[in-house]
């Protein structure tokens, strides 16, 4: 196996490299700060037509997991719960419902296309290419290595994206469909769809990185991601867990402070740290996958 040619690189990082993973991990993030906020935002902008596929999924999704979700039954409910007090359809306490109904479909876009389950695939292997860069120590170039990551992984990244669209979609439809039909029976298919849904989360993030690192043809990194996953199955969780939580939770909970300092806090957040913290996160745990457990070669200068 090959590590995929990129630009000659000088190692900056030696002295980091001498310490444990987490040291490493630490040490790069605030070495690499201003570049990791460039490109959170770089993110943001090149997955526009990412987050689009993601509403249209959330709008349509939803309402399948939980007939809450469908608007109309979204306002009854949080009606009866006394959250904005009873209102008609036209007053201010319904406006307010559906500005809260909205406000959960941009949680799950933005956790959707930050867990990179909804995204662009070429796209997202040049950002793999920047992490993979970073986490190995070598001297990064964000523009230039995102090139050369879009470029080099095209036709991959695209099979893998649509892999990750159309499971995604089924895995979604399954645990709604279940969990709302045949009784304990449903219930437990649908418990083991959401399994699903969150292993292939972080063995989607591994194959983008994989895609990025190593010679391999897909079905074969699909393999390893899946093999790492069960590997470090405990790790796993936390990183899942990580991942909620950064994306979905912190967010809420600034939001759902209802002051407008929190609001604005909650916009930076997602604007500059948000999505880079979760996938750069995701890239280095898998680097230390790659480098444990597969044999690889560097690229000769003839290469």
């Amino acid at each position: 196996m090959l590590f995929k040619k990129e630009i000659p690189t000088q190692d900056l990082d030696d002295d980091i490299n001498d310490h444990g993973p987490v040291y490493r991990f630490l040490a790069s993030l605030g070495t690499h700060s201003l570049k990791l906020v460039l490109v959170n935002i770089m993110f943001l902008i090149f997955n526009i037509p990412s987050m689009l596929v993601a509403f249209g999924y959330c709008l349509v999704m939803l309402p399948n997991l939980n007939p809450v979700f469908v608007p109309d039954n979204f306002m009854k409910y949080i009606n009866e719960l006394g959250i904005i007090g009873n209102s008609n359809i036209n007053d201010v306490g319904s406006e307010a419902g559906f500005q809260l109904y909205y406000l959960i479909i941009v949680f799950c876009v933005m956790f959707l296309i930050g867990s990179t389950l909804i995204c662009i695939g070429p796209f997202q292997s040049g950002f793999s290419t920047i992490y993979r860069n970073l986490a190995r120590g070598n001297g990064t170039f964000v523009w230039a290595d995102f090139k050369d990551g879009v470029k080099g992984n095209l036709k991959q990244s695209l099979v893998a994206m649509l892999i990750s669209w159309v499971f995604s979609a089924i895995v979604l439809f399954g645990i709604g469909f279940y969990a709302n039909n045949f009784g304990r029976f449903g219930t437990a298919v649908s418990v083991l769809f959401t399994f699903a849904f969150f292993a292939f989360l972080i063995i989607n993030n591994m194959v983008h990185y994989l895609i990025a690192t190593v010679e391999l043809p897909l079905k074969k990194i699909y393999k390893n991601a899946v093999l790492f996953f069960l590997i470090k199955f405990i790790p796993c969780v936390g990183l899942i867990l990580l991942e909620v939580g950064l994306l979905i939770a912190v967010p809420c909970i600034l939001l759902f402070t209802t002051t407008y300092f929190a609001y604005a806090i909650a916009v930076v957040y997602y604007f500059t740290v948000a999505f880079v913290l979760c996938q750069y996160t995701m890239s280095f745990f898998t680097n230390e996958m790659v480098n444990k457990y597969m044999k690889l070669e560097k690229p000769s200068e003839n290469d």
